[in-house]
């Protein structure tokens, strides 16, 4: 197995639709030495009133194919099989296969869906998983005749959860996105350190994407919708840090998905752009102490 390339986020609430933003942006990001980069739907404009937007798909091409940048995808943030707005939720979910499929990306990520009514329990949430299940299974045969992996990441719940999901699911490209930084901030809650790095050797098998970033394992105290500059003092929630400037053990992590095939995402809040180069240096290092082979895709 081999590491694919290193790739950084495209940070959707600061390109906010502006596509000569995300073209400085993916300039600066070749500049620094990265392979991929993550393209947000949302961020683009790449799908409105659950259509396609052709326009902004031909021009984010564009851009891609003038930096020599390859992509993965982020479906919509809200986007949620388990709402009862079903067919609304599909028909999102449909157009940003097709989104992926025309930038050429593998990976599409879509964060597994909430159960809205959280004060009702039993049947009522078994009924929204089921849904969410059946409706996974259509979408990724869709996404295989375009040759898209949809991965689902982990949010505030455990992996198992995730992985149980994946199984019922089972399709071969319906896997999982293991986000590092939110897994650990659940775990630190749930067992500590020894049930994070085991959760991971639980989604090993499932494991189709990551995202590398980084925090302190604190969760909110407040609340996590506070402002990133209120809860950065004092190390709070999913601050997004680049690795090595939070708690995160990546040295211990590496060594444990040697058998991982896929692109090391750097997931980074903007504001620590001039850390980009050095995100580069730190994730080659620990992929070279674990002995992961690295295929660069250009």
């Amino acid at each position: 197995m081999s590491i694919k390339g290193v790739g950084i986020n495209a940070y959707s609430p600061r390109i906010n639709g502006d596509i000569e933003l995300l073209e400085r942006d993916l300039s600066y990001f070749k500049k620094i030495g990265f392979d991929y980069v993550e393209i947000p739907v949302h961020g683009v404009d790449g799908v409105i009133n659950g259509k396609l937007n052709l326009e902004n798909v031909k021009r984010v091409k564009e851009v891609l194919r003038k930096y020599n940048l390859k992509a993965a995808v982020h479906a919509p943030n809200p986007l949620n099989l388990r709402k009862d707005n079903l067919d609304l939720q599909e028909e999102v979910f449909q157009s940003s296969i097709e989104f992926a499929s025309e930038l050429e990306a593998k990976v599409l990520v879509y964060h597994g869906g909430n159960f809205e009514r959280r004060k009702q329990e039993g049947e009522l949430q078994n009924l929204a998983s089921e849904r969410e299940i059946r409706a996974l299974k259509t979408l990724g045969e869709l996404a295989d005749k375009k040759g898209v992996q949809i991965c689902l990441e982990n949010g505030a719940s455990s992996i198992e959860k995730l992985v149980t999901m994946v199984r019922e699911v089972n399709r071969e490209n319906v896997g999982v996105t293991y986000d590092f930084g939110h897994a650990f901030l659940y775990y630190s809650c749930h067992g500590g350190e020894k049930e994070f790095l085991t959760s991971i050797k639980e989604a090993l098998p499932y494991l189709k994407h990551i995202h590398i970033h980084d925090n302190f394992g604190r969760a909110s105290m407040t609340s996590q919708d506070a402002s990133y500059i209120s809860r950065l003092p004092f190390g709070e929630g999913d601050l997004h840090l680049p690795p090595g400037m939070g708690k995160i053990p990546y040295e211990k992590i590496f060594p444990l998905i040697r058998e991982y095939k896929g692109i090391a995402m750097a997931e980074i809040d903007p504001r620590y752009e001039l850390f980009y180069g050095g995100i580069i240096k730190r994730l080659h290092k620990y992929i070279e102490e674990a002995h992961i082979p690295f295929q660069s895709p250009t």
